[in-house]
């Protein structure tokens, strides 16, 4: 059952390194990676309001053209100077009222479930979480720049992937708090997130050139 007010927030920052004009890359039958990540929010059904935030002229005709708020951000809170706690603080502050806050970012466009993401999310906080976070699963051997194993041992110590603890690393897929409690903490979520599952097709996260390659033909074999 549905609480309160919850929104959605697409962070767009332009002038990518790794991928020219990378937010603005056509997607599947999309326009641009926005285009999709906006009709991924809207036909959840599951957002109150959708909000693209970004100083750029583009995405604020992007914005309009879809029919969602564009919440314009100060130059300063686009770049590389401002820290991360910063623009989430400037951003929440453009939001109206106190509702649950979810962020969706453009560079997973392999994800979609962000109503099922949201029911799970409301059932967290009946059950005691604070916020929801997107997570794939890890198990791997990983070691550190100088070769030394993390949560396990060589020699004799050396255990079956199958032994190990279970392991998340953030996905960057979904992230939904309070706004309240992201302004409290200056980040996406709190002390006791819930962890949504996501498996490694919905997880991928475009940076490099080869992860939006590996995107485009995952979606063009789901469209098939």
């Amino acid at each position: 059952m549905k609480k309160d007010k919850i929104v959605a927030v697409i962070p767009v920052r332009t002038g990518s390194s790794r991928i020219k004009d990378k937010n603005f890359q056509p997607f599947s039958s999309h326009e641009t990676l926005i285009h999709q990540k906006v009709d991924h929010l809207i036909n959840s059904g599951c957002f109150d309001e959708i909000y693209i935030s970004s100083n750029n002229e583009r995405v604020k005709n992007i914005a309009e053209e879809t029919n969602v708020r564009y919440i314009e951000r100060d130059d300063y809170f686009c770049g590389p100077e401002a820290r991360w706690d910063e623009v989430i603080v400037h951003i929440l502050e453009s939001i109206d009222g106190k509702p649950h806050v979810g962020w969706a970012m453009v560079t997973s466009p392999l994800f979609k479930r962000y109503h099922e993401a949201v029911d799970e999310y409301l059932k967290g906080l009946d059950e005691g979480y604070d916020s929801l976070i997107g997570v794939k699963e890890v198990n791997e051997y990983l070691i550190d720049e100088k070769g030394r194993p993390l949560f396990y041992g060589f020699g004799p110590w050396h255990p079956y992937t199958t032994e190990f603890n279970k392991m998340f690393a953030i996905s960057d897929t979904i992230f939904i708090a309070p706004k309240e409690l992201q302004m409290t903490f200056r980040y996406w979520f709190g002390r006791k997130p819930k962890l949504f599952m996501c498996n490694q097709k919905e997880s991928i996260d475009v940076n490099f050139p080869d992860d939006l390659i590996t995107a485009k033909v995952y979606a063009k074999i789901g469209d098939n």
